[in-house]
């Protein structure tokens, strides 16, 4: 129960201010053509990556616009914005996004355990299902 709790503390709308430790498990390793969130544990949870369009705002406005980013590091991001980014997208499956700093700091941990191609994947599969919009008459 006690686990429970400190895990809730990641979670928007919680007042702890617990700090990601140990118990994230990769499961990024997903065939990219099936466009299904790519999934992975933090404490026994099973989270993944989401955006809409309220998110990638909440994000763009204490960041460098995503495409912005995108094109001015020729498709690639910094490991900050890769973190912060996939922090604003970080949730639950089937339940709440995390906060962002709290997401951030499991993110780097994940960006540590899986390395930045995976956790770089995940967030553009995320972009690309979820924000298509973002992506539309980019055709060069």
């Amino acid at each position: 129960m006690a686990e429970d709790t400190d895990f809730d503390a990641y979670l928007e709308g919680s007042e702890a201010d617990a700090k990601p430790t140990e118990d994230i498990k990769s499961e990024l390793e997903q065939d990219p053509d099936d466009m299904e969130p790519q999934t992975f544990t933090v404490r026994g949870h099973v989270c993944e990556i989401r955006f809409s369009r309220k998110r990638i705002d909440l994000y763009e406005e204490r960041h460098t616009p995503i495409i912005a980013s995108f094109y001015k590091n020729d498709g690639m991001f910094t490991f900050k914005e890769l973190a912060a980014i996939a922090g604003y997208g970080l949730k639950v499956q089937g339940g709440g996004y995390f906060l962002p700093q709290k997401a951030e700091e499991i993110v780097n941990n994940l960006i540590s355990t899986n390395g930045y191609p995976a956790v770089f994947q995940a967030v553009m599969m995320a972009l690309q299902r979820d924000c298509a919009f973002l992506f539309k008459g980019a055709g060069n």
